[in-house]
């Protein structure tokens, strides 16, 4: 009975997982950049692809050189 009730608990973490990472990386990796290209896009087409990928991950690059900048900045540090 033991055995049973682990391989349920089992399969249904591994499902939630999926569904979290999913969901997490579509956040990460189509929103931002679905955003930003969605002003350039035609009218009646939706951008997707590789473009909204790239234009994603260089999002997130400038949040965090901006975060890191501001905390250099408030923090009174200079780059030298």
């Amino acid at each position: 009975m033991e055995e049973v009730f682990t391989g349920i608990f089992r399969v249904l973490g591994r499902f939630l997982f999926e569904i979290v990472f999913s969901i997490a990386a579509e956040i990460l990796f189509q929103v931002p950049g679905y955003w930003l290209c969605k002003p350039f896009t035609k009218p009646g087409r939706q951008p997707d692809g590789f473009l909204v990928v790239v234009l994603s991950i260089l999002f997130w690059i400038l949040v965090i050189a901006a975060s890191y900048a501001g905390y250099q900045l408030l923090n009174g540090e200079t780059g030298t």
